[in-house]
């Protein structure tokens, strides 16, 4: 227990001890208890003290009493408890003037206290900042114990607040738990990297830090207790810093808390893992449609999520990420934000273990914009790169596999172009919606540009670009030579030498479109060669 010396004595069991001098120095904290045997006692001292006494060794010894009260002044001891049987039930005058001006409190100790009651009454029990409801510390530790229970991690705040008197703040998985509730918290609870560790006082429990946040003139400090479950990071507990100072109950009850937490967290993950699973076999049903109108409507009602009437499919996709799908923290941090940017109703799930697939309104206007949100805020916020997205045209209820198919074709051969951001709609692509990477199609671009490949089976770059060039440059050769910073006479020849290669006449107009269609699919031919494509 750490307690003021004020809030000690209206305790119930310090309901018979009176105040006898040192009336200023009330405010106090007591942190132990020990004897005075000797005069010599300050020795022994560190500070937060209340020294129990019978007086005896002080009994008609100004002198002495003189020593010991400016010692335990100097120590910074919290009071001197006196039990006045030898001194005829009334504290000596100059102990009680020098009481007073040194600040050191002089209470009375009744004569039956035995001081192990005394002892343990200070050091087993806690007092609550809020109620002043004093408790043993294994019965606080129960009550933790069966707020969580009852009432989650939001039960825990509240908890915490009633011992502590602190308002608590529970972090675990982009959800605040905060009680009371006062909001102005955003501005550094999620970003750890604001967070200033400083000085954690000595004999202080180890799970435990201290924490500054300044912005401007606005400073605020905490501690924090990292939940962590299975050796892994789940969150944080925090008791914010109001006007008193943090004491060792705070650090105690914060590190019990913490542990406290893990049979909770393990509760919150089983079931946000089997409702995971009833979203991805839900979602995988209704993209194949394996459900009526009815059923679907019915099944999403289940989940929470609201199917529109017409809709768009999305896939989120993450190149060469395989093992971080299947990272709970990973797929915890991309359920969240989809949740915060397209609402928590939005139809949406990991499916074939390899990409989350959204069912949003046909409303591009709108939505256009969310996805280009949670794309830069992936890339900005997780810290992740390769994120691709691809959406199907819209659909109605009959036709969502249709629309499912047409995005992972929009992320197949959109990344196949590489363009930035890396969204691709499936009815932006042009000509290569009709198509599929099929032996015809690898004959084709064998047929047109095979033959400029040299022994070494690369590609003839230099040809190549001159061939995109000068296309783009509407089969121009002076305005070619002027963008690829040649002669003219250079362009002509290596559009001959092409020419000559590919067998083909580039002033008609058949083999200019059969070469342009042959350049077009180029990367997609790279992409299945290197399997990146798959249909």
């Amino acid at each position: 227990m750490e307690i003021s010396l004020k809030d000690l004595l209206s305790c119930d069991f310090f309901s018979a001890s009176k105040v006898l001098a040192g009336q200023s120095g009330l405010s106090n904290i007591v942190s132990s208890v020990t004897v005075l045997d000797s005069p010599d006692i300050a020795k022994y001292l560190r500070g937060g003290e209340l020294v129990i006494t019978t007086g005896y060794s002080l009994l008609n010894d100004e002198n002495n009493q003189k020593i010991v009260l400016e010692s335990l002044a100097k120590k910074g001891a919290a009071a001197l408890g006196i039990k006045l049987r030898f001194f005829g039930r009334t504290l000596p005058r100059k102990m009680e003037d020098l009481g007073n001006r040194l600040n050191v409190p002089i209470i009375s100790i009744p004569d039956e206290y035995a001081y192990t009651e005394i002892y343990d009454f200070i050091n087993l029990n806690m007092v609550s900042k809020l109620t002043k409801e004093v408790k043993r510390v294994e019965e606080v530790y129960k009550e933790i114990n069966y707020s969580v229970f009852t009432e989650g991690l939001a039960g825990l705040a509240k908890i915490l607040y009633k011992w502590s008197g602190l308002r608590a703040v529970v972090l675990f998985q982009h959800v605040i738990y905060d009680f009371p509730a006062q909001g102005g918290l955003e501005d550094f609870v999620f970003d750890p990297s604001k967070w200033r560790e400083i000085l954690t006082p000595r004999n202080i429990s180890s799970g435990v830090s201290l924490f500054q946040y300044v912005k401007n003139d606005f400073v605020i400090e905490w501690l924090s207790a990292e939940i962590v479950e299975k050796g892994k990071s789940q969150g944080n507990i925090l008791l914010l810093k109001n006007d008193r100072d943090f004491d060792k109950n705070d650090f105690n009850i914060l590190d019990y808390a913490a542990s406290a937490c893990a049979v909770e967290v393990q509760r919150i993950k089983s079931i946000i893992d089997i409702n995971r699973k009833y979203r991805t076999s839900f979602l995988e049903s209704f993209l194949h449609g394996k459900y009526s109108w009815e059923e679907a409507k019915f099944q999403a009602g289940q989940l929470d999520f609201e199917i529109p009437n017409d809709g768009m499919v999305v896939i989120i996709s993450f190149d060469n990420m395989s093992n971080e799908l299947h990272e709970i923290n990973f797929i915890n941090d991309i359920d969240y934000l989809i949740t915060k940017i397209f609402g928590r109703q939005t139809v949406f799930g990991l499916v074939e273990n390899k990409h989350f697939v959204l069912f949003i309104p046909n409303d591009l206007d709108k939505y256009s914009s969310l996805l280009n949100k949670i794309y830069h805020e992936v890339i900005n916020v997780l810290k992740v790169t390769n994120i691709i997205i691809g959406l199907g045209r819209p659909a109605t209820f009959q036709d969502v596999a249709k629309s499912y198919e047409e995005a992972k074709i929009a992320i197949q051969i959109g990344s196949c172009l590489d363009l930035n951001p890396r969204i691709y709609y499936f009815h932006e692509l042009g000509f290569f919606r009709i198509l599929k990477v099929s032996q015809e199609v690898n004959q084709y671009y064998e047929d047109y540009l095979k033959p400029l490949t040299k022994q070494s089976g690369e590609s003839d770059v230099d040809l190549l670009e001159t061939l995109e060039c000068f296309f783009e440059s509407g089969c121009n050769y002076r305005e070619t030579a002027k963008k690829m910073f040649m002669h003219p006479n250079t362009v002509r020849y290596r559009i001959s030498v092409i020419e000559k290669l590919c067998r083909v006449n580039l002033k008609l107009a058949s083999d200019r479109l059969n070469m342009e269609i042959a350049l077009k699919l180029l990367p997609l031919i790279s992409a299945k060669n290197k399997g990146k494509l798959n249909f």
